[in-house]
């Protein structure tokens, strides 16, 4: 469905010197998928979905979306085909003086619409993300999530075949936030929309996307299903985004009961520090107290959490295993063939 290949964005400051705020990014897309951009702020993930639509035309590289290339586009192409591509934001941009089903009719407006066709077109989405008892309503009279619902009916009166979401829950609430995600997934679902949503919060990727990129400096870092991105992160900036929501670091008390013990145990061969993550159904196999009885070692939970992952259960625990490193070494091996994800954790040295 979308396709960005070879993506590079480069400015100049106004002291002319180059940045590079997109380097050489590289991401296919697939027909109905929500799909997530993460990064902190800075990563230029923003700067990359505005290249999906060309609001944003990139320094080098191609576009493609549904089988198109915007890039070789004329900009009479390129506005038609803008309609098949929505878009919603984290500030609304929604004009006051304009009622809710104004709001929504405004770009059918635009496009020379009549009003019959309007309606036929407006009052459905309206009901669609529940504001159909507040059609007459202004902007100023709506919560936050309602007026991002507005935004996202508008974003749907073109029949667009993509949802670009540009940290459109980041002015929301937790509560809200959850709301407006359970909103968009119902949309992917029934109208088979493919949704991007850019993000700084790992916790929106995990209740909602299909699959992930971890964007730093410009650069792809890691990329993945949600599942393994979250239960095997491989880069630091992947490990510092999924500890907000996971808290995967250590606090310093239990740091300290880990030294007591190695220090108890005549050091650190002796116990060992493990971080366990259990995916769908080995969330329920009692691996800890099979290793205990099998290899006659204590086993030691410092931590434990449980996410729900686009319906799939991951499962993580942080562990202190005293024994020696033969025994240890057959653990490990054990635990792995039980299809655990074993990261052996040394900051605690």
């Amino acid at each position: 469905m979308i396709q960005l290949e070879h993506i590079s964005q480069t400015y100049l400051t106004p002291e002319g010197k180059r940045f590079d705020a997109l380097k050489d990014v590289s991401i296919h897309i697939r027909p109905g998928e929500i799909f997530g951009i993460i990064g902190r702020s800075g990563a230029g993930k923003s700067t990359l979905v505005r290249c999906i639509n060309l609001l944003n035309r990139p320094t080098s590289g191609r576009v493609v979306v549904d089988g198109a290339d915007l890039t070789a586009m004329s900009e009479e192409e390129l506005r038609r085909t803008r309609r098949g591509i929505g878009m919603i934001f984290q500030h609304f941009n929604l004009l006051s003086s304009r009622t809710v089903y104004e709001n929504v009719a405004l770009p059918l407006e635009l496009a020379g619409v009549g009003k019959a066709e309007i309606r036929a077109k407006v009052e459905p989405l309206l009901k669609l993300v529940g504001l159909d008892e507040h059609a007459h309503k202004y902007p100023p009279q709506l919560s936050g999530g309602q007026k991002q619902r507005v935004g996202i009916a508008r974003a749907l009166t073109n029949d667009p075949k993509v949802l670009l979401s540009d940290e459109a829950t980041s002015a929301l609430d937790p509560e809200t936030t959850t709301a407006t995600l359970q909103l968009l997934k119902r949309i992917n679902a029934k109208l088979g929309l493919t949704i991007v949503m850019i993000t700084h919060e790992m916790n929106v990727v995990k209740q909602i996307c299909d699959r992930v990129v971890v964007m730093n400096k410009g650069e792809i870092v890691e990329h993945g299903t949600v599942i393994d991105v979250f239960a095997k992160p491989q880069s630091d900036t992947t490990k510092a985004l999924i500890g907000n929501v996971q808290a995967r670091d250590l606090p310093e008390s239990i740091i300290e009961r880990v030294r007591a013990a190695r220090e108890r145990r005549g050091g650190r061969d002796e116990a060992h520090l493990l971080r366990l993550s259990f995916i769908g159904g080995d969330v329920t196999r009692p691996v800890i107290s099979e290793c205990s009885r099998r290899f006659g070692v204590d086993i030691n939970i410092l931590r434990g959490t449980v996410d729900d992952l686009r319906g799939q259960t991951v499962g993580t625990l942080t562990v202190l295993v005293e024994g020696s490193r033969e025994v240890y070494e057959q653990l490990v091996d054990f635990v792995r063939s039980c299809g655990v994800i074993v990261e052996e954790l040394s900051d605690v040295d």
